[in-house]
């Protein structure tokens, strides 16, 4: 893939001239928009529509979560954000795939299945930029379903994510109360008291910002966790293995094999957050975002298989779905796992929340065609969501359905066929009618970003993406690979509706 360098300029020493930025909007349909000196130094302000309002004040916060140009986060932020939002509630259910697919069949397609969520995540990113749509939903409107097919994936992106912050809180209901009340919290000792309050006092107040960005720092303080909740497993596993688990090659029945496929594609997809992390990445070169995508899989496999291996190997057949509750109560160490591993399911929940509320805006009229929710409409958004996320999580508490439902159908249909089939509506035409010179059409996504003054230093500059142009051209070995992601998805989603039926 070709891609142009990053257009590099210096900083202005004249004091009046950082004050006012300019920037052409070529991603847009509509006329360029002037952008407006900062009330606050190093926070660059644009007009644009807020509510309906061409003449409002939108934030880089505001703009970076709804178009390309204005990411402040780094490639390594970006990694962090995607394994966050990878390794979520699918991770306990990794020892019942291999139970359910048989272990050596297990890794074979836990392979297969990394491999294409990480093939998924880069054919969004540049559908993204041939499209200039930086939502599942809008991609899904210009290339494949129109506006109806819009709505259709916005509600299932709304149902898909929602469900995903349910299941964070299910698990949250089953570890920490009993943990709780065996240390003399008694008070916290109830499900729902006890989801509702790390929900309202950790879980939303990092909800609450437009741009997944901020929390890139929490992601890497949350994956710092998981090597310590492995460690924990591995410590203990020798002391509750009940009998030697079956090693030979087995081919499961079809319908185990999809169960067991369901629960690993839900613990590597994180396809609803792709757009949000490229459009907070600071050099959105294709080439970048991809290699914050292979690294955070690589993260990711490794904590993933490790944990799925260690739970399978300890337990058997004997594994539950949410592996955690085939240890005692009164294991210390173990408790010790449950809470980091409850600490890390209350940052990772915000990771579902922000492409829900998109959905819902979008479906709401809110974010349609350039326009940027106002205040109001962007809370008011945020507490709808959150307060539903969080009384089914308090309530419900069958854990299996939801891995089938939500990993089976709507993680398959979002995170492969989605990608897959816009890959192949966008880029195919390219490849069977390339233009008389005998070259691929290659478009080009123009992204302009200006200069900011520092807050810290006035003397230096703080630079965003700069004028960047992105070629994007159609790829054979890439267009098999979306033809294999359509094909893979249909009977995968086939089996998880059978299963919730």
């Amino acid at each position: 893939m070709k891609e142009d360098q990053h257009y590099n300029s210096d900083c202005s020493s004249n004091s009046t001239k950082s004050l006012f930025f300019s920037i052409k909007s070529a991603f847009d349909n509509d006329s360029s928009d002037t952008l407006l000196p900062s009330s606050v130094p190093g926070t660059p302000t644009t007009v644009v529509a807020v509510g309906g309002d061409y003449g409002a004040i939108a934030s880089v916060d505001a703009l970076q979560a709804d178009r390309p140009g204005y990411g402040t986060s780094s490639t390594t932020g970006s990694c962090m954000n995607l394994v966050n939002a990878m390794m979520g509630s699918g991770i306990i259910g990794l020892p019942l795939a291999l139970h359910m697919c048989g272990l050596w069949m297990g890794l074979l397609c836990s392979v297969g299945v990394a491999i294409l969520t990480g093939i998924a995540m880069h054919l969004l990113v540049l559908c993204g930029i041939r499209s200039r749509q930086y939502t599942m939903a809008d991609l899904a409107r210009v290339s494949l379903l129109g506006t109806w097919g819009s709505h259709l994936v916005n509600f299932l992106m709304v149902f898909h994510t929602a469900g995903t912050a349910v299941s964070y809180y299910i698990l949250l209901g089953d570890m920490l109360p009993e943990l709780f009340d065996n240390y003399g919290l008694h008070w916290l000792a109830d499900r729902r008291l006890s989801v509702v309050s790390f929900g309202l006092f950790c879980s939303l107040p990092l909800s609450l910002p437009r741009s997944i960005a901020p929390l890139a720092k929490w992601s890497t303080f949350n994956v710092m966790l998981l090597p310590l909740v492995l460690l924990g497993v591995f410590i203990r596993m020798p002391k509750y293995a009940t009998e030697p688990p079956v090693l030979d090659w087995t081919w499961p029945a079809n319908h185990e094999l999809f169960k067991g496929l369901a629960i690993l594609g839900l613990s590597f997809g994180c396809s609803q957050n792709v757009f949000g992390v490229y459009l907070s990445q600071r050099d959105q070169r294709p080439s970048q975002f991809l290699l914050a995508d292979t690294s955070s899989l690589l993260i990711g496999y490794t904590i993933n298989m490790l944990f799925g291996i260690m739970g399978f190997l300890c337990f058997g057949n004997k594994i539950q779905a949410n592996v955690l509750l085939n240890f005692p109560n009164d294991d210390p160490v173990i408790n010790i796992v449950r809470l980091l591993f409850g600490v890390f399911m209350v940052f990772t929940i915000p990771m579902s929340i922000y492409p829900c509320r998109e959905s819902l805006q979008k479906l709401l009229g809110y974010n349609t065609d350039g326009r940027i929710p106002t205040n109001k409409e962007h809370y008011g958004t945020t507490a709808a969501v959150f307060t539903i996320v969080l009384s089914l999580g308090a309530t419900l508490t069958e854990l299996g359905k939801v891995f089938a439902v939500i990993g089976g159908f709507s993680t398959t249909a979002l995170g492969l066929l989605l990608p897959g089939a816009a890959y192949a509506a966008l880029f195919l035409p390219e490849l069977i009618m390339p233009d008389k010179n005998g070259n691929h059409d290659e478009s080009i996504a123009v992204t302009t970003t200006p200069i900011v003054e520092s807050s810290h230093d006035h003397n230096s500059c703080s630079k965003f993406a700069g004028a960047v142009q992105y070629p994007v051209s159609a790829s054979w070995a890439l267009m098999i690979s979306s033809f294999i992601l359509i094909l893979v998805s249909f009977p995968i989603m086939y089996f998880a509706i059978l299963e919730a039926l």
